[in-house]
């Protein structure tokens, strides 16, 4: 390794962790600055890695079909021996027995030189074990953000304690000021009303063991695949949170487009039908791209400002995937409208714990690395009366 890419490395280092403080500090913007200069970082340390080993004469054969793009795998031969390579580093990956060949397909998909390896080991203590603690939380906010939930939808709500309250003011009908004559008392007048929200933290997390033999073979590759996996679980857990809190409203029948106007214009309160929003799944979105106004032109339009997204009725609608916010067996389709940053809130204790060991619980004995993820939150009605769960009847 040359002086420049231990220079690289360095800053990398340093950019990473001061991008970790600014994010714990709620600076988001700063700290995005701070991830974007880590990213070209780790583009100029991996160019200087791949051409490191180009120019090592012992360097081991990279599997083409590890690194080629989708279009270049054209071969149905290389297809099978990467789905093979995939099987056979998961079932690594749980820490399963593996047979010779499965073992003689993992040691051939190496991506990265024995001898640099050698010093990311996750069995060697004093080298830091796995690297999970310092970068994988960036890598999950990250991943997170591309998958389509209604976590994104609702209202935050950093927390510092386990439990506790916040107070809203409750939605309670206004009176008219009463009328003054000249000359006597002022009538005392009604009072706002108050009402507490509670909230009790819950920790929700697992633990997943990791072959140390895998780990000192393809760290990198592996903790790609970590981050994904860690990242779909921990949005799929408050997604679900959320879709469970909303299915104890009364659901409400929603049978063509008079029945969603009437919605907005008469259940909803005008404030929030302002900056409401449709959420529906595949089946919804297919069902309504259907619907047609009295001239034959679709009641579904591109939004201007992003041309991937659909409005109805002018407001946006917000597509799900049917296995994230599945239809019911009787063909109902959810159809949620409202504004759910109004109707819902997370109450954040700390987004993620993630923590490793290769000595301690069951780790030592079956010669493992073991990655833990906690995350701690509660889901809460902030307004109930801010959305309306509705059902969609497919014909």
């Amino acid at each position: 390794m040359g002086e420049k890419e231990r220079e690289l490395r360095q800053a990398l280092s340093t950019k990473l962790h001061e991008a970790r403080t600014l994010a714990e500090q709620g600076k988001m913007e700063e700290a995005r600055a701070a991830a974007d200069a880590a990213k070209e970082l780790r583009k100029q340390v991996d160019m200087l890695e791949e051409l490191r080993g180009i120019d090592t004469p012992a360097a081991p054969a990279i599997n083409p079909t590890l690194i080629a793009t989708p279009e270049e795998r054209t071969d149905k031969a290389s297809e099978e021996q990467a789905g093979e390579y995939r099987r056979v580093f998961y079932k690594a990956l749980r820490n399963r027995n593996l047979s010779s060949d499965e073992r003689s397909t993992l040691e051939t998909g190496r991506l990265h030189d024995t001898e640099e390896r050698a010093g990311m080991s996750g069995g060697v203590a004093e080298d830091g074990g796995l690297i999970v603690p310092q970068d994988i939380s960036t890598d999950i906010n990250k991943l997170k953000r591309q998958y389509i939930s209604l976590e994104h939808l609702v209202r935050p709500a950093p927390v510092s304690t386990a439990s506790g309250s916040r107070v809203i003011e409750k939605n309670a009908d206004l009176t008219v000021f009463a009328e003054i004559t000249e000359n006597t008392d002022i009538s005392d007048m009604d009072n706002p009303k108050f009402r507490g929200i509670n909230y009790a933290i819950k920790a929700r997390g697992g633990i997943l063991p990791i072959s140390n033999s895998l780990l000192n073979d393809t760290d990198q590759n592996l903790m790609e695949h970590i981050s994904e996996w860690i990242s779909k679980k921990s949005t799929f857990t408050r997604h679900k949170l959320i879709i469970d809190l909303l299915g104890t409203l009364t659901k409400v029948p929603l049978t063509d487009l008079k029945s969603i106007k009437k919605v907005l214009n008469v259940t909803l309160d005008p404030s929030i039908a302002l900056g409401a929003q449709f959420v529906t799944n595949q089946d919804g979105l297919q069902y309504l791209d259907e619907w047609m106004d009295g001239q034959g032109r679709p009641l579904l339009q591109p939004d201007p400002t992003q041309p991937t997204k659909k409005l109805l009725l002018g407001l946006p609608l917000v597509v799900v995937s049917n296995k994230w916010l599945p239809t019911s067996g009787t063909k109902k389709v959810p159809f949620i409208v409202g504004d759910l940053k109004e109707a819902i809130v997370i109450f954040d204790r700390q987004q993620y714990s993630i923590a490793s060991t290769n000595v301690g619980g069951k780790a030592f004995v079956r010669n493992t690395t073991d990655v833990r993820a906690i995350q701690r939150e509660d889901v809460k009605f902030f307004d109930s009366d801010a959305v309306v769960y509705g059902e969609l009847a497919l014909p």
